[in-house]
């Protein structure tokens, strides 16, 4: 049996029933495949699940039971990154705590850093947080807690946790550098149930790609930290910087990014796709990684969504290296009026991007475009500039390799908006991580007759007024009878 068993939280809780719910939240943090395969080269066994994942491949599967029967466990990982798990994680980690009695849980994440504190306070089921990067400091706590009898927590860095019932925050005095993250396999999967199953949920089909069967994908880390801060995103450069102290971005070398993909490839992966942007890394960087890649003969499809508009000179490299059959482009331009996209992150304009669209086209390059529907400046008459850029963009681009939504975002925590309201003419509703917990709680499915932006963390200021609803139902007339793939706006809260 496992010494140590992973979990990966759905939105909604443990055993709730599948049918109806909403988007579950399939992806892994990329990290945690670094850090199962950390342990297992250390000695120790590891067993994950990805729970939404299992409910997808059958809809009848129950956690408790297959948790109960992991006998000997001693430590529980739950990753609670993403603020869309808070509910779902803090229900796992309940299940654990009464299916395991003996073993004690761990959370880790960016969101689960964010509100280490908090969490330990309000739930007793909760055992340990790691805050920002978990090598060194998941290892020693590993070593302790399955090594010794009396195990001492003081000196593990990053780690919170209770003692005589108070919370005790531990130094967070590690973070990753480039040798740490060269030393991790991001690769192997051995540890996770039903690996090739998770494999096809991470593939993003194309029209191209139909005919494929059982395609499969695999995220890959680049290295961690972000050069921008937009605004809606808890991941940017100052968010790196509050919850694990990441000063500047830190990289893999590109011999071993290199060295990933061609195993990946030899393992029979169709598509890569970067956690990171290699667009915005710089020409020294992408030109270096994709030279590599075509001296070794590696040539794998693609995914990649770009921070900010690539070159035409990246595009090129791009194509001649990518087997663009397999491959997909995304831009999210958030917003067709180039004021609001520049309020929110993106610095490129209206022609410029249409300059881009000229050499993908001409490279049969898969694209999906991306807009945000209720980001700060986005009112019915920025809505009627988005409009018209989506039109000409449907236009100009072949149908078969066009993809396009409109989506409504939702309040990261330790994001622009979150930390600065008053830049964005907003309210902020959702501070704590119980505001989370229970935003999470009440929103597992799309719901008809819902008032859309309900609940989504903020509000406009100031008595700025727009109607979501008019602007949802423009989209979606838009997209009726489009002959690409263009997606309603989805009827949240």
């Amino acid at each position: 049996m496992p010494d140590v068993l992973y979990i990966h939280p759905a939105k909604h809780g443990v055993d709730s029933s599948y049918h109806g719910l909403g988007t579950p939240y399939y992806f892994m943090p990329v990290g945690i495949i670094g850090l199962a395969n950390l342990l297992q080269r250390e000695g120790f066994t590891v067993r994950g699940i990805n729970y939404p994942t299992e409910l997808r491949r059958d809809r009848g599967f129950e956690l408790t039971p297959w948790i109960e029967s992991q006998k000997g466990v001693r430590l529980v990982m739950v990753d609670l990154h993403w603020y869309e798990h808070a509910y779902g994680a803090i229900s796992v980690a309940r299940t654990c705590k009464q299916a395991l009695p003996n073993a004690r849980v761990l959370l880790g994440g960016i969101t689960a850093s964010l509100y280490a504190a908090e969490i330990l306070r309000s739930f007793p089921e909760v055992d340990f947080v790691i805050r920002g990067d978990a090598e060194q400091p998941l290892l020693a706590l590993a070593s302790e807690l399955l090594g010794s009898q009396s195990p001492d927590l003081s000196s593990i860095p990053n780690l919170s946790y209770r003692s005589h019932g108070r919370v005790v925050e531990n130094e967070r005095s590690y973070c990753a550098e480039q040798a740490d993250l060269d030393e991790l396999n991001f690769v192997d999967l051995d540890f996770l149930e039903h690996a090739d199953w998770y494999g096809q949920i991470q593939f993003e089909p194309t029209r191209l790609t139909l005919s494929l069967t059982n395609p499969r994908g695999h995220w890959l880390c680049l290295g961690r930290g972000c050069l921008f801060d937009c605004s809606f995103c808890g991941g940017g450069r100052e968010s790196h910087r509050v919850f694990a102290g990441r000063g500047t971005i830190t990289l893999r070398s590109i011999e071993k990014v290199v060295e990933d993909i061609q195993r990946l490839e030899e393992k029979g992966i169709d598509q890569l796709s970067f956690a990171l942007d290699p667009a915005v890394l710089g020409p020294g960087y992408w030109k270096s990684l994709f030279a590599q890649l075509r001296r070794r003969g590696v040539r794998i499809g693609i995914c990649n969504e770009h921070f900010q508009l690539p070159s035409q000179e990246f595009i090129q490299d791009f194509v001649q290296t990518a087997d663009i059959f397999r491959s997909e482009l995304g831009l999210s331009l958030l917003s067709g009026s180039e004021k609001v996209r520049r309020l929110n992150g993106k610095s490129y304009s209206n022609q410029q991007l249409y300059r881009v669209l000229s050499p993908l086209k001409e490279s049969h390059v898969p694209l999906y475009i991306y807009f945000s529907l209720n980001l700060p400046g986005e009112d019915e008459r920025a809505f009627r500039q988005t409009l018209d850029v989506a039109q000409r963009i449907a236009h100009y681009y072949p149908p078969h390799l066009l993809k396009m939504i409109n989506m409504m975002h939702t309040l990261d925590p330790c994001s622009p908006m979150s930390r600065d309201p008053d830049r964005f003419s907003i309210e902020v509703e959702m501070r704590s991580f119980m505001d989370y917990y229970n935003y999470c709680r009440m929103t597992p499915a799309a719901r008809s007759g819902v008032t859309l932006g309900r609940r989504r963390g903020f509000t406009l200021s100031g008595g700025q007024n727009r109607s979501l609803e008019l602007m949802a139902r423009q989209w979606d007339e838009f997209c009726a009878g489009q002959k690409f793939a263009c997606f309603p706006v989805p009827k949240t809260w």
